[in-house]
């Protein structure tokens, strides 16, 4: 958990870097509907997803994709705390409710499992030219799973002889491309 904490202080801190290099005035218009593909919880594991801001920096996004399990859903909100400026690097908050852990036994496709969970994390929107309607977003997710998972995974070992090679990765990842559809 102190890792995590370290690299989204780091991050906030690169950030106010990049924010306080930017010398030109230009307004980018911050986008009022995207949509982009990609992958993360965010974006349902390997998939698609829609956010729309009723308010200029506050998102509602739906996500939907391939969690290797199956169908993977994701809903929540996105916070931008610089929408209109000039920076190129745009940081952000998120909040979902979904899939935060996917268990796959192979070769006992029946005992394979979702499990649907809070994640929080914080992001960057890669922004390079105000006048192109696409923008590159990544983001450090941490999934706030209940105890639910590793009484499963414990299951799994003791009735079914299951052994899990990897733990569940205390971290997610998200990484997509997203095009404005409307501003």
């Amino acid at each position: 958990m102190k890792k995590v904490l370290f690299l989204l202080a780091l991050v906030v801190v690169f950030t106010a870097h990049v924010n306080g290099q930017v010398k030109d005035s230009t307004i980018i218009k911050a986008d009022k509907t995207s949509f982009g593909l990609g992958m993360g919880f965010d974006y349902g594991g390997f998939g698609g997803n829609l956010v729309v801001y009723p308010i200029n920096n506050l998102g509602l996004f739906a996500g939907v994709g391939y969690a290797i399990n199956g169908v993977g859903f994701n809903g929540g909100l996105k916070v931008r705390l610089n929408a209109e400026n000039a920076n190129k690097v745009k940081p952000f908050f998120t909040a979902m409710y979904g899939y935060n852990a996917v268990i796959v036994v192979k070769n006992m496709t029946d005992l394979n499992k979702t499990f649907y969970g809070t994640t929080i994390g914080f992001g960057l929107d890669f922004r390079q030219k105000p006048e192109r309607k696409g923008y590159w977003t990544f983001a450090i997710l941490l999934p706030l799973r209940g105890s639910s998972v590793n009484d499963y995974m414990n299951h799994l070992e003791s009735d079914y002889n299951v052994v899990f090679k990897n733990d569940l990765p205390p971290v997610g990842i998200s990484f997509g491309y997203r095009m404005v559809i409307g501003d």
